[in-house]
């Protein structure tokens, strides 16, 4: 099949999140299984500085205005086995420092939407499956569908994901006259343009990145408003999880640790990488078990729990804890507080490093994410292929993907608790704790977890089918 992704971000050309994990890696896999595969992306700042060298010009476009054309100029990278057109203007994209966030955003990708669909029509006007990438990408399948000047694509069957329905592009009507295309109440929810109601409407299929989220987002307190919406879509409504890069997260070839280790060889290697990682964060007794978070630090992911129930637990001298990210300032300054109060056994590093995140993956022996609620997370999963056990609230995918320990029969493959409060993740922390003073136990679940299949082969499969089926 000829497919073409489309989103705002994928590794390694520019990340904010984990949507560009996925855009980094599906389209590989579906490549390597025999697919014709492009991606469209915007030209950001961190491509010009770093793959600029690597992009041939293909064609330029001129984007109808309010006021006057803008230039599109089509640029093509090759990168394993796939076709990466890359839109560029200086002015929405190559100047800006930040991928989102300026005041223009509706502007800027309602210019992309246009791009892309002008790309396809002229570079690539044999693609049959247009996979679209959250709400930067809401307002193409409204104009592949509505709008007459695109007439020569209807035959393109659009699928559109949802990695986050929090994040949905809202913005002021005013925007219309920037979309360059007729007014319809499709693009708008609660008295403003949103583009994610947009591409959720007008897709030929939804997904969202997990089959529990899928069902959540049918319910208040998940969707942000879109219950209902998805309600009505829920024949072509589907949840399929996301997977990792196996070859990019392997623990027996990565260069970040400071031993590398197989699942035969976890116990030494292990060892090393976690004495390494505690040398960094200055943090004493080995014998501990040591609890590692990697994540934006907000309340969405759990920080107010965890500032209720670690430092307690730190301070009774049970465990030790280390966390690299950044985010909300209030609680960057009470986890500085508390590395300060407890320097030898609290480490927190401000900030994001991939060489220090795999560290964490590779030298902690528990990897704690108590989200409020996580669409998918692959974090959790990336934490397993590195023998680390997962610590997780059983919400979204995190409950697709740990299977809770359960101390009678001893099968699991890392730790769970329902409801999100302190005490309930106080509870999952201490079973935790309690199986790390049994060795054999804990062997026993990280073989278990270290031997999960979470590559996109089953993710990419069931891709296949749903494109498969939207051909008819």
């Amino acid at each position: 099949m000829k497919i073409t992704f489309v989103g705002s971000e994928a590794t390694p050309f520019a990340k904010t999140g984990g949507l560009a994990d996925v855009l980094g890696s599906l389209p590989l896999y579906l490549a390597e299984r025999g697919h014709q595969i492009s991606l469209i992306l915007p030209k950001h700042q961190s491509i010009i500085k770093r793959f600029n060298d690597q992009c041939e010009p293909v064609i330029t476009l001129h984007i109808e205005g309010p006021q006057h054309e803008s230039y599109a100029g089509i640029q093509l990278m090759k990168h394993q086995g796939i076709d990466v057109y890359f839109v560029d203007n200086e002015y929405y994209f190559g100047l800006r420092p930040q991928l989102y966030g300026d005041y223009d955003d509706g502007e800027r990708y309602g210019f992309f939407a246009h791009a892309v669909l002008k790309t396809i029509e002229k570079v690539l006007p044999k693609t049959e499956i247009l996979h679209l990438n959250d709400w930067q990408t809401g307002l193409i399948p409204y104009l592949l569908k509505y709008d007459a000047k695109y007439q020569s694509l209807n035959h393109i069957k659009s699928v559109f994901t949802i990695h986050n329905i929090a994040y949905q592009g809202r913005f002021s009507k005013e925007l219309m006259p920037f979309l360059n295309t007729d007014y319809s109440n499709v693009l708008e929810f609660d008295d403003v343009i949103n583009f994610l109601k947009t591409g959720i409407m007008t897709a030929d299929h939804v997904t969202t990145v997990s089959p529990t989220y899928k069902d959540q987002l049918q319910h208040a307190y998940f969707a942000y408003g879109m219950q209902g919406l998805l309600k009505l879509r829920e024949q072509s409504f589907s949840g399929i999880i996301n997977g990792i890069d196996f070859n990019e997260f392997n623990p027996s070839k990565d260069n970040a640790l400071k031993k590398s280790y197989t699942a035969k060889t976890v116990t030494a290697g292990k060892k090393a990488n976690k004495k390494d990682l505690m040398e960094t964060f200055g943090l004493k007794n080995p014998n501990l078990p040591l609890f590692g978070m990697v994540s934006r630090i907000t309340e969405a992911k759990g920080f107010d729990l965890v500032a209720d129930i670690i430092p307690t637990l730190v301070e009774k001298g049970i465990m030790n804890f280390v966390l690299l990210g950044s985010g909300d300032p209030y609680f960057e300054q009470t986890f500085q507080y508390f590395k300060d109060q407890y320097p030898d056994h609290f480490g927190v590093y401000f900030g994001y490093s991939d060489g220090m995140a795999r560290q964490i993956y590779a030298g902690a022996d528990y990897f704690l994410m108590p989200s409020r609620f996580e669409p998918c997370g692959l974090a959790q999963m990336i934490s397993m292929r590195y023998g680390t056990l997962p610590v997780v609230h059983k919400t979204g995918g995190l409950k697709d993907t740990v299977e809770p320990f359960n101390e009678y029969t001893l099968e699991g493959t890392g730790f769970g608790f329902d409801t999100y409060q302190a005490d309930d993740l106080k509870q999952a922390v201490l079973s935790a704790i309690n199986v790390f003073g049994n060795q054999e136990t804990y062997k026993l679940l990280q073989q278990r977890a270290m031997q999960e299949d979470f590559s996109w082969e089953s993710s990419a499969h069931l891709y296949e089918q749903l494109y498969q089926s939207l051909r008819g």
